[in-house]
């Protein structure tokens, strides 16, 4: 018979086993003492000074003397470990300011295996074995540390430090599958690492493995729901996923078509009046191509950042309140400016314009006539400034 080991999650959530039988620290799931566990469990049996210790578990709390608490809570903690499913034994073990967690149980923590194998990763020189030791890390990693503890302050900065490792290791990981051709497995590793971060651009990968794999509607699908993703947030999306998507799109040409067909798809007329709406990637297109046009030929325009802005003057940093104004600053774009204008959301509060065949000297009374018009649909509250970027 296999013997019984203690078993601790901290990725997605948390529970602690020996064996079939579950450790419960305190009725509220937050106790300091249960903290202190799972702060020693991040390096079981390594140990960690105490000076450490009691500055992630107290340091922004008003504590006289943090030696003392500490202590308290060190003995609280041991005192449950001796009523606990555990066997019987000197755990919590002190030497020199440095306290670990002892004994001679067996311990499988997520946190500890998941931070050896990013390890191993960094050092490991061959291809395949450190693609291997990427998709073990996918397995430990089933979403984010501590999740219910996520107003802790030691709990961000682990966080922070695991979300680090993970990022770096599926982006290899999926380079890895994308130049050996194993578009099933990016698939998977793609869509497990989305269902924890949504909407940050690991999407994209899976759009590649979906067209590789010729599932083009899904893969449409998913891309459609990107590019409105990035309308409605802004861009967030770093150069280099930029041009890996860039790359998806070219995955995901139209099959063959008639001459008419494809004349009829691109002389539809776009919908709405006024300033055409637009993904900021097409919108940096559409400034990139007049700027080649001018080479050739003389034309007018005015490149416009536009920043929504609160009672104050100040840019408003609301998220919430930033998507209730946004739609009136959209009216303002679609009511006030002409179709042959292009605007797009750069972030939460920033919007840029690009006016066309508009001479320099009337920059001033476009963006006076979006504040204007702004002000009003928001009764006299908050306003638009509007900077000049470019011009020519």
């Amino acid at each position: 018979m296999a013997a019984k080991k203690l078993s601790v999650q901290m990725f997605g959530g948390f529970s602690a086993k020996y064996g079939d039988e579950i450790l419960v620290f305190g009725s509220q799931g937050d106790s300091k003492y249960g903290q202190l566990f799972q702060i020693l469990m991040t390096q079981p049996k390594q140990g960690i000074s105490k000076r450490n210790i009691a500055e992630a578990l107290y340091n922004w709390e008003k504590v006289g003397n943090l030696n003392a608490t500490l202590n308290n809570t060190i003995f609280r903690l041991r005192r449950y470990l001796e009523v606990s499913p555990l066997p019987s034994s000197e755990y919590l073990l002190l030497n020199g300011g440095i306290l670990r967690f002892g004994g001679e149980t067996e311990i499988e923590s997520d946190a500890w295996e998941f931070e050896k194998t990013a390890q191993k990763f960094r050092k490991e020189q061959d291809r395949q074995k450190k693609a291997e030791l990427c998709e073990k890390a996918n397995e430990i990693y089933r979403g984010e540390f501590l999740p219910y503890l996520s107003n802790e302050q030691w709990v961000i900065d682990k966080n922070c430090y695991y979300r680090e490792l993970y990022f770096e290791e599926m982006e290899y990981l999926c380079s890895f599958l994308k130049e050996e051709g194993n578009y099933r497995k990016l698939e998977s590793v793609s869509e497990h690492i989305v269902k924890i971060y949504p909407n940050e651009g690991w999407e994209i990968w899976r759009i590649v493995s979906l067209a590789a794999m010729n599932r083009h509607e899904e893969a449409k699908d998913l891309y459609r729901n990107v590019m409105a993703y990035i309308q409605k947030v802004g861009n967030f999306l770093s150069k280099e996923q930029w041009e890996r998507l860039h790359e998806a799109e070219d995955m995901l040409h139209q099959p063959d078509r008639t001459e008419e067909e494809i004349r009829k798809d691109l002389m539809k007329e776009a919908r709405g009046q006024g300033a055409y709406c637009c993904t900021f990637q097409g919108f940096s297109d559409c400034f990139h191509m007049l700027r080649r046009v001018m080479r050739r030929e003389t034309i007018h325009f005015c490149l416009l950042l536009c920043t929504i802005l609160d009672e104050n003057g100040q840019p408003v940093d609301d998220c919430g309140r930033c998507e209730k104004l946004e739609e009136r600053l959209c009216a303002v774009f679609r009511n006030r400016l002409r179709v042959g204008d292009v605007y797009t959301k750069y972030c939460g509060n920033q919007y840029l314009l690009l006016s066309v065949g508009i001479e320099k000297g009337d920059t001033s009374e476009i963006g006076a006539r979006i504040d204007r018009d702004f002000r009003k649909r928001c009764g006299g509250r908050g306003g638009i400034s509007c900077r000049l970027l470019a011009n020519g």
